[in-house]
């Protein structure tokens, strides 16, 4: 007599599932999650981020932020791989440096101005400058003021001077007469210029 028997042929628990995520500094451009398997043939490899559907397209970021994706690679013949991987991006650092500044004193202030530094393409980051009060001659701090963190930035401020010069001035002699009578003219004065 026979007996039919069954032959059964496992998953092999050989795949391997090599990824990678991605963590860098704020530059404009797009970074994705990448993987691949030991086995391409039959394999697909699916991605997850939180509580999204899998998807097959690999996901990517851009602005600063941090994703957690899940990875796997699933083939017929051979035991699901999976790992998780993590993209990340940090905030660029970005300088605001308040302009040095002149006029003479009785003079209005010039605008106020600040050189940007860090930023990428059109980007901007959003700041005010004020300086410290007073008119007389010296030298005063010109502050800008704004939030640290402000989106895919970090930044960082510095001071400016600005400084009130001397205002120059002129004396005018006056003029006077008289006949001559041997003693000595008087009445000559020094008067103040018209540009005090």
């Amino acid at each position: 007599s026979y007996e039919t028997g069954i032959f059964t042929i496992s998953k092999s628990g050989s795949l391997v599932l090599t990824a990678n995520g991605y963590e860098g500094e704020y530059d404009g451009e797009s970074h994705a999650a990448s993987a691949s398997a030991s086995v391409t043939e039959g394999t697909t490899i699916s991605y997850q981020v939180g509580n999204e559907e899998w998807t097959t397209e690999a996901p990517s970021i851009k602005d600063v932020g941090e994703q957690k994706v899940k990875v796997k690679a699933e083939n017929a013949n051979y035991e699901t791989a999976s790992t998780t991987v993590t993209l990340k991006v940090t905030p660029k650092a970005v300088t605001v440096t308040a302009d040095n500044k002149s006029k003479t004193y009785g003079e209005k202030d010039p605008e106020l101005t600040a050189t940007v530094s860090g930023t990428l393409d059109n980007d901007t980051v959003s700041y005010t400058l004020s300086r410290k009060k007073g008119e007389d001659v010296g030298t005063y701090t010109i502050t800008p003021t704004g939030e640290a963190s402000q989106g895919n930035y970090t930044v960082t401020v510095k001071d400016g001077v600005l400084t009130i010069n001397k205002k120059q001035i002129t004396l005018k002699s006056g003029s006077a007469s008289k006949k001559y009578d041997k003693e000595p003219l008087t009445n000559h004065t020094l008067v103040l210029g018209d540009d005090i």
